[in-house]
């Protein structure tokens, strides 16, 4: 981080801010208005329904039989899910009065007991809230537009190079630069487009799935390969001769033959991964994810499957096409070994692990989230408790049906129907509140249960959870559950804005019949990508994060020092650094998707100091070697020379020549770092007199001969490799010009707008 300046990328937080222009009088404090939906989130959910009623009155409860059936915080939409409820309920009267104010005041027979008294608070609020039952307020955007008044958010050029960067591993292109600058956030939108077609995002949308599949554990060896069930797929070491049938190979491409065992392993350890990608190429509907009645396979996989394909490259283990096995009913990742494999069952499990899997991939929930936990064991003595006792059903109830919709596929991702059907001391399969129909979808049954969950509308908010963590490093809010917290009430409103953002993303994902891009779109456009600065210090003491200034992961760094400086950071034997679980990748932060399956999002000292190795490396790497090119096609220093000096030849400053450094010192800072300088920006200052004190010093140790105009970080041969003329080459620096610009860039390298974006 620079001295002087407070780094821009922390978490911003936001008081709620008021509303104005409500549909019919509501209940405001001065001019606030306030919706029935806060109203209820505000005044009845939080101080006293979510302590009170809901601990009975939810699915397992002891009302769990009841009309008043309440969703948990920990589920998707429970705000909109349990004021209907309430709306519900509330009309259901005796003697001309609700039964919503005659049970808990046990005015009538209530098994929950009083649980207020008539002139209470909370009686007094659910009055208002049945009368905004009749008269209902709204109050147009809920104020998501108003929530952001106090942040300043990146323009559009600002944006496309966060976003280039992210989702293309590359620099915006001068003309990219110019379209965008000309054309503003419309031409922010087409640009944006065109980098999604890249084959480049690809590869990072590979990398965001696998964060959460963490199939690559299987990479390497014969790790895929080992799952697969040789009953079912005896083809599947098809390059291996089998030793009763010597001599089958003799026929095969030997340079197939010689990579058949790696492509093979690796491509079916990453099928699911490809798929994701298989359908964003093609444009078809994200819901294919759950719902493709095929695998994607290329020639390496197919044979391995026994599924005859037409590839017009049988070689090409990058060519991948939808395939069928016969007499396997496919259902997207719900179907295949590897996500079968990666998340398994056990007998005792029966599916319930891969069923909580389900709900937290595909229906934005975490099951583990909707009871208390840990249990104590010594309340749990009912006969099946996961059925009967309310500790425990109140998860069971949700992913036991979901799980016996599973129950076609054993332990080893087979398919192998049960010849005695599903247990009976289960919960009878199916999801939420429909059931399966075993006369004509037993043996379809996950098919089924893809379909229902594509068709959920959470299914669309959880691929914008996904992506949003994919891009940003963020976890999506959760509603606080701390009412006492004196910041409640502005982390609530935080929570309701992210909420409808990411559901207005949502809606246009389905709008656009699921196609995935639209959500990168949309969340690249969103404030919580571009925010950048706080207008007012005050509301940082919230703290709730904002904006998407993430520390980078080992390949999205990996990926931004080679954008930049033309050349990845790699060891002698050319295997990067940050990409190599033998030397930083892990210790960076990266995953293994085995051992190691969350990325480190906060640097620690072993991470700094990483990152300053990089710097000073690749500033010894690149300095000279950039000044070997020409001047247009130099990426640093295209406005000077490696003698261009502050001072004249007489020892006099040479004003010309600083204007160019500084010149260059503000192109430096905008092509590393992003941000446009003017030459006499006091940040431009900063770092000349960095160039300045350290080419006066070394000029100084070069006179006393205390060191030697030898360059250790010599430019011999060019970035890719290629030797260079002999007069060309830089092997010396006479004036200490190329070491002072040394310094400079080892400066912005280390600078945390590098490494973090």
């Amino acid at each position: 981080m620079r001295p002087g300046k407070a780094p821009l990328w922390l978490s911003f937080a936001l008081a709620a801010l008021a509303v104005t222009g409500c549909d019919s009088e509501p209940e405001a404090t001065g001019d606030e208005c306030v919706d029935d939906k806060r109203y209820f989130q505000q005044e009845v959910w939080s101080k006293f329904m979510a302590q009170q009623c809901v601990s009975c009155h939810t699915t397992g409860g002891q009302a769990g039989a009841t009309k008043l059936v309440l969703k948990s915080e920990a589920q998707t939409g429970f705000i909109d899910a349990n004021l209907a409820t309430l709306k519900d309920v509330a009309a259901y009267e005796r003697e001309g009065q609700s039964v919503l104010l005659l049970k808990p005041t046990m005015q009538v027979a209530h098994d929950g007991g009083k649980v207020f008294d008539v002139d209470s608070e909370q009686y007094q609020a659910l009055v208002k809230m049945m009368e905004r039952f009749d008269n209902p307020v709204t109050c147009g955007d809920a104020g998501t537009g108003e929530h952001f008044e106090a942040v300043t958010l990146m323009d559009p050029n600002e944006t496309f190079r966060k976003a280039s960067i992210n989702l293309a591993g590359r620099l915006p292109t001068a003309l990219e630069d110019f379209n965008i600058a000309t054309g503003g956030e419309e031409a922010l939108d087409q640009e944006l487009e065109k980098i999604l077609h890249e084959e480049a995002f690809y590869a990072r949308m590979e990398e965001i799935f696998n964060d959460m599949f963490l199939t690559d554990r299987y990479l390497g060896r014969t790790n895929a390969l080992d799952l697969l069930d040789g009953d079912y797929y005896p083809n599947a070491r098809w390059f291996v001769e089998d030793e009763d049938n010597p001599g089958a190979l003799d026929g095969e491409n030997q340079e197939f033959l010689a990579n058949a065992r790696l492509y093979t392993n690796d491509s079916m350890a990453r099928e699911n991964l490809k798929l994701a990608t298989y359908l964003v190429r093609n444009d078809r509907p994200f819901t294919e994810i759950l719902t493709a009645d095929y695998m994607v396979m290329n020639p390496y996989t197919a044979r391995s499957y026994g599924v005859e394909l037409e590839f017009e490259n049988p070689m090409d283990p990058n060519e991948w096409r939808a395939g069928q096995i016969p007499g396997v009913p496919h259902a997207g990742v719900l179907t295949s070994p590897m996500w079968l494999n990666r998340f398994p069952t056990t007998p005792t499990n029966r599916n319930r692990h891969r069923a909580r899997m389900v709900y937290w991939f595909f229906l934005a929930t975490d099951v583990n989230r909707l009871a208390d936990r840990p249990l104590d064991p010594t309340n749990i003595v009912d006969f099946n408790p996961t059925m009967n006792n309310a500790n425990c059903n109140v998860c069971h109830k949700v992913i036991d049906p979901l799980a016996g919709a599973l129950q076609n596929w054993d332990e080893q991702g087979n398919y192998a129907p049960m010849e005695d059907g599903w247990f009976t001391d289960m919960i009878s399969p199916g999801f939420e509140d429909r059931k399966l129909n075993y006369e004509t979808d037993l043996q379809t049954a996950a098919r089924w249960l893809a379909n229902q969950v594509a068709n959920d509308p959470r299914f669309a908010l959880s691929m914008v959870h996904h992506m949003y963590r994919g891009l940003t490093g963020y976890e999506p809010l959760v509603f606080p559950t701390d009412s006492s917290d004196e910041k409640y009430l502005a982390r609530v409103k935080e929570f309701e804005v992210q909420t409808a953002v990411f559901e207005s993303i949502a809606q246009k994902f389905m709008d656009s019949e699921y196609d995935l891009r639209v959500v990168f779109k949309e969340l690249v456009k969103s404030q919580y990508f571009r925010a950048k600065d706080l207008n007012d210090e005050t509301l940082a003491e919230e703290m709730v994060e904002l904006g998407s200034m993430r520390m980078l992961t080992p390949e999205l760094l990996d990926r931004k020092i080679e954008a930049v400086l033309g050349t990845s950071w790699v060891d002698r034997d050319g295997d990067s650094y940050l990409l190599d679980s033998n030397e930083y990748r892990l210790l960076y932060g990266g995953i293994d998707s085995n051992d190691v399956t969350q990325r480190i999002t906060s640097p620690n000292g072993i991470m700094a100091n990483i990152q300053m190795r990089m710097a000073n490396e690749m500033a010894c790497r690149v300095t000279a070697s950039d000044f070997t090119a020409p001047e247009q096609r130099r990426r640093l220093f295209p406005f000077v020379d490696r003698t261009t000096s502050p001072f004249n030849d007489q020892g006099f400053p040479d004003l010309d020549n600083e204007l160019l450094i500084r010149k260059n010192i503000a192109h430096m800072h905008h092509h590393i770092l992003g941000e446009r300088l003017d030459a006499s920006d006091s940040e431009v200052t900063r770092t000349y007199n960095l160039f300045l004190q350290t080419m006066q010093e070394g000029q100084l140790k070069l006179a006393t001969d205390g060191i030697s105009s030898n360059l250790e970080c010599r430019a011999t041969m060019t970035l890719d490799g290629v030797e260079l003329p002999e007069e060309e080459q830089i092997r010396t620096d006479e004036q200490y010009i190329i070491r002072a610009w040394m310094a400079v860039v080892t400066y912005l390298l280390a600078d945390y707008r590098f490494v973090y974006e």
